[in-house]
């Protein structure tokens, strides 16, 4: 059965869209002068922004107004609650989700779900709205320093049903402990109802206090059209949850009414979680090690004893200490040794990391930190390989004297200047006096347990539909570069719908072997790194996947080709017997990338390809866009750790959780001319490999000279955590 359904229905098969509108003129010069007062009025009064929490209409706000202030830079707040516009009536279930995501300085970008039905007997239908809509808001730069703050936003910005569309101007100011709102809405009416509003429309305003040091805010607010009063419960940061705060909210309503004139008056509550995603780096910038963990100083006078002991640790000695530190923090195929460099020795540590999977800043800190403070006398400069699957992919070097200096003060810049890093490297093994030619032990077995989820959200027959399995990879490292490798799914929860017969069955999770196959990565030449694997996939399907990416010299940038060939079509993914794609890679910043290319999608579909990614800490964000042939899908991806930052240590079989894991929404851009929003499962998707070169072997693509020169912090605070006790 082919499954293709609105996301955001009107009522069953039925959608339209509508245009955006904008604040009127006359009520953006209100406004104006409105904030011109309220900046002067609030320059005697202390700043104290209110708590940020977002409101039900899926913004950062209060109870149901916006406010003007927006999510900071890589924060992330989950809201639910049991709030109903009453212009839409009073249905048995009332639920709010929303997702909300500080993209960047001044900016933020919300999901919401609104789920306002009741089940129609003898269907699986139902009536009243169930409506997914993406809302934006962005804050004006402030004109002077205790300037009142003023932002725009659009909710409800496309869709094929819009329930909730409107555009706002939105004042706010703070006046010794009382936050005050006040704004202007122009609402789009609704689809089914012309001339009616679902969402606010006119003059709003709002005012919170904090009730002292209590973490409680009393909230009144009046939306346009009825009264609202509140209290609202902010946590203290939970260290342990990355300085995460819970909100949670209770509301009453007054003068509410249905369109038929129902007394809608009602107590509703939400619950929040607001999340700063990038917080772990000011941490790290900032870290201090306990009495416990500091060093020495670097010119401290040993006494007699372990003068006697120095003179006698011949520079083996050290590194036999060195390599046995290594091996005991967690590291692989370690090699130290020493070599004849430019200005005196450099000892060189060739190393695997498998066991610090958030990052390979980690490992590298560890390397550097360890090769530092145990070098040889008169080594100048640490020279670290990394390798995965015994391939040597980067080094990186650092002077000894600068970074001992660093771990002791922290003092950033002259580690930075004197930090170099590469790809592969010219240097070879074979000027290197090694300790021992035969590197330390690795794992044997390495298995990864990962959850799959296949899912649809907000359609005519529920609120989500899922199908849910636990997939287990075995890596089995084989010679250089090689490893063998398989993927075994189990299934282990469906809803009633991803059930065999159900409306999306399609969706269901198949049990069993899913990959068998021999991966092989190499280099192709200094600036071309290749991965090719061979065998089956897709459970049922013979063939090849490979992907080439080749590095633009001197920049951060890189040009990436992936292809696969199959026997057959593998089982629901029709046309990709022959797929394809290429994109260039422009790293804006360290933490930023834009990647455009072309592919030919599993759908069989030709077309165009956007990404924009964003790195906060180990997290990353992307918005994508997608096209095929007539159809085209826009969608946000979010990718973290499921793994500890310090996982199991090596033995014969090491258990782990992935580094990196995706999970994305998307929805079809529509038109006049098909206003339907189908979900359509195999449609115009991202061509994806068993083996990516970015997550498997290139720290998921966070790799070049500036990356990991803003990553020393990190690297001095995992050597204090990790490595002292090896001392």
């Amino acid at each position: 059965m082919a499954t293709q359904f609105k996301l955001s229905p009107l009522h069953p098969f039925q959608s339209r869209q509508h245009a955006g509108v904008h604040p009127s003129i006359g009520s953006v010069s209100t406004l104006a002068v409105l904030s011109l007062l309220l900046g002067s009025a609030s320059a005697a009064w202390a700043q104290s922004p209110s708590p940020l929490a977002a409101s039900t209409q899926g913004v950062t706000g209060g109870l149901v107004i916006p406010s003007a202030q927006v999510l900071p830079t890589g924060s992330l707040a989950l809201t639910y609650g049991n709030f109903q516009e009453n212009a839409l009536g009073l249905n048995g279930t009332q639920k709010n989700f929303s997702l909300g995501l500080g993209l960047f300085q001044g900016f933020e970008l919300y999901g919401r779900l609104a789920d306002y039905t009741d089940p129609i007997a003898g269907s699986i239908l139902f009536s009243g709205a169930r409506d997914l809509s993406a809302n934006v808001k962005f804050q004006l730069p402030a004109l002077w320093a205790t300037a009142p703050s003023i932002a725009i936003g659009f909710n409800d910005v496309a869709g094929g049903a819009a329930y909730f569309k409107s555009a706002y101007l939105v004042v706010s100011d703070q006046f010794g402990p009382v936050s005050a709102t006040l704004g202007y809405a122009r609402g789009t009416p609704r689809n089914d109802a012309p001339g009616e509003f679902a969402t606010f429309n006119g003059v709003f305003g709002g005012l919170s206090v904090p009730l002292g040091a209590t973490g409680l805010t009393a909230l009144a607010e009046y939306d346009g059209r009825q009264k609202h009063a509140g209290l609202r419960w902010h946590s203290p940061s939970i260290a342990a949850l990355g300085n995460a705060q819970f909100v949670g909210t209770l509301q009453q309503s007054f003068g509410a009414q249905t369109p038929a004139g129902v007394n809608a008056d009602a107590a509703k509550f939400s619950v929040g979680l607001i999340m700063p995603l990038g917080d772990t780096e000011s941490k790290q910038a900032t870290y201090k090690p306990s009495a416990s963990q500091a060093l020495p100083p670097i010119d401290a006078k040993p006494d007699a004893k372990s003068a006697d002991s120095a003179m006698k640790a011949t520079p083996a000695d050290r590194l036999s200490s060195l390599r046995k530190a290594l091996v005991g923090v967690g590291l692989e195929r370690v090699r130290v040794g020493l070599r004849d460099g430019m200005v005196g020795k450099v000892l060189v540590v060739e190393y695997e990391n498998n066991r610090y999977a958030h990052n390979e800043a980690d490992a590298l800190g560890l390397v550097l930190g360890l090769g530092a403070e145990m070098a040889p006398q008169g080594a100048q400069r640490v020279h670290a390989i990394t390798l995965k699957g015994g391939l040597a992919l980067y080094e990186t070097s650092v002077g000894v004297t600068v970074f001992r200096e660093f771990l002791r003060d922290g003092a950033a810049s002259p580690v930075r200047d004197s930090l170099v890093w590469d790809r592969l490297g010219a240097t070879g093994s074979y000027d290197v006096q090694w300790l021992d030619n035969a590197p330390s032990s690795h794992s044997l077995v390495r298995l990864e347990l990962k959850p799959e989820l296949a899912y649809a959200v907000g359609t005519e027959f529920a609120a989500l539909d899922y199908s849910l399995a636990a997939n287990l990879q075995v890596k089995v490292p084989l010679w250089r570069g090689a490893r063998l490798q398989s993927n075994f799914v189990q299934q282990f929860a469906n809803s009633p719908n991803a059930q065999i017969g159900g409306i999306f069955e399609d969706l269901r999770q198949r049990n069993g072997l899913k990959t068998l196959a021999l991966q092989q990565s190499f280099w192709l030449n200094p600036d071309i790194l290749t991965s090719v694997a061979v065998g089956r996939f897709h459970y049922d399907a013979l063939g090849a996947q490979g992907e080439a990416l080749a590095f633009i010299p001197g920049t951060s940038n890189l040009l990436r080709g992936r292809a696969a060939a199959y026997n057959q079509a593998p089982g629901g993914l029709v046309g990709q017997e022959r797929t394809l794609a290429a994109s260039y890679r422009h790293a804006l910043a360290t933490d930023v990338s834009l990647e455009a290319g072309v592919q030919k999608y599993g759908d069989g579909s030709f077309g165009p390809s956007l990404e924009w990614t964003r790195w906060f800490g180990d997290v990353s964000v992307q918005l994508f866009y997608r096209a095929g042939a007539q159809r085209k899908f826009a969608g946000l991806q979010l990718s973290f750790p499921l793994t500890p930052r310090q996982g199991m240590a090596p033995g014969p079989v090491v258990f782990s959780g992935p580094s990196q894991y995706a999970q994305s929404v998307r929805t079809r851009i529509t038109d006049a001319n098909e206003a339907a929003n189908l979900v359509q499962p195999s449609a115009v998707r991202d061509l994806a490999l068993e083996t990516t070169l970015d997550v498997d072997q290139l720290n998921a693509g966070r790799l070049s000279q500036a990356y990991f020169a803003g990553q020393i912090h990190r690297m001095r605070q995992a050597f204090y955590i990790y490595a002292t006790p090896k001392l």
